[in-house]
């Protein structure tokens, strides 16, 4: 890429961030075009990877009125592949040959810390899962170029519909909701470049804050099959769900606003011709640009456990089918 161009390519959130878009003397119409289809994949990727947790081998773990109770609590940690083409694509429209060549996409890790207690008189069973991460708070990530936000939190109610104990076969059904919101961001220092719209206007800022964004709300039904097998239990689940989802972009700085006459200043005409291109917000500290996508998805999941008295490893992969991605995780708890 050109000079001045800076990609942060984060191993822990391992999302990237284009900020050299603005670092050079660019069409807003560019921008957004590049930006626009990047945050259109962001948003349809992020309710797959809210999954994430509460993937465990057993579709239903007891009541919590039994002697031992059955409640469980553990750690589950992953990750879900975004199709490259987003990427390359947002590339490509600022003249970049390059591009980045992962054969299975661009890896998004998560965790969460999770717990689940058996039900009651019915056969049901209710989970929990809470991630967290916010590293402009925490002084052992201050060397990273950006500053990363990240919260998963879901639940679901699971009912078992088969629990033999004849044959090592177990069903349920369930439903859950998970909201994950996240974001990175970083201040590009020495940028000074107007970019361009309209006709004749120009926004010049100097040392920007830029920031992608985004957020989803995953409503899921999802059904269960386990085949306990001595210390390994075997399954398999698929979910289907419908998503609420956003994602774009921030910035934060000191905004100049040049009309074609040589005047300066932000009125209703440049707000108006901004809103036009999908830029939003606009005030003279910073605008922003968000894609809304609101869809159904389809998930299957499974892996097997392997159960060390109360102490069980789960190792899943999962598949999504909108995009044709792929996730795995692996998950420790302890479970009676």
């Amino acid at each position: 890429m050109k000079t001045g161009k800076k990609i942060c390519l984060l191993a822990v959130v391992l999302i990237l961030i284009s900020a050299p878009v603005f670092s050079q003397s660019n069409p807003i119409e560019d921008v957004q075009k590049a930006v626009n289809s990047f945050s259109a994949g962001m948003a349809q990727a992020m309710p797959f990877n809210s999954t994430i947790g509460l993937n465990w081998s057993d579709p239903y773990i007891g009541q919590l009125l039994s002697v031992p109770p059955s409640f469980g609590i553990g750690v589950s940690a992953g990750v879900t592949f975004v199709n490259l083409d987003i990427i390359n694509g947002m590339m490509g429209e600022f003249g970049d040959a390059a591009s980045i060549d992962i054969p299975i996409g661009l890896p998004i890790p998560g965790y969460t810390i999770e717990g689940r207690i058996g039900g009651f008189i019915l056969p049901f069973d209710i989970g929990i899962k809470l991630g967290v991460l916010d590293t402009s708070k925490m002084g052992i990530f201050a060397s990273l170029p950006a500053n990363i936000d990240y919260l998963l939190f879901g639940f679901d109610v699971r009912y078992s519909l088969l629990d033999s104990k004849v044959f090592p076969i177990k069903v349920s059904v369930g439903a859950g909701f998970n909201h994950l919101r996240g974001g990175i961001n970083t201040t590009i220092e020495g940028v000074a470049q107007p970019i361009s719209f309209g006709s004749g206007y120009t926004l010049d800022f100097t040392d920007p804050n830029l920031g992608l964004i985004w957020q989803t709300n995953v409503l899921e039904l999802k059904a269960q099959v386990s085949f306990p097998v001595f210390i390994i239990t075997p399954y398999l689940g698929a979910g289907v769900s419908y998503a609420w989802s956003k994602a774009g972009y921030q910035v934060k700085s000191d905004i100049t606003f040049t009309h074609p006459g040589g005047a300066t200043g932000l009125n209703n005409e440049i707000k108006n011709l901004l809103m036009g291109f999908g830029v939003t917000n606009v005030t003279d500290k910073g605008f922003e640009s968000i894609v809304n996508v609101s869809d159904w998805n389809m998930r299957f999941y499974g892996g097997l456990s392997f159960n060390l008295f109360v102490i069980k490893i789960d190792l899943t992969g999962m598949y999504n089918v909108r995009d044709s991605g792929f996730g795995a995780t692996v998950g420790l708890r302890f479970q009676l």
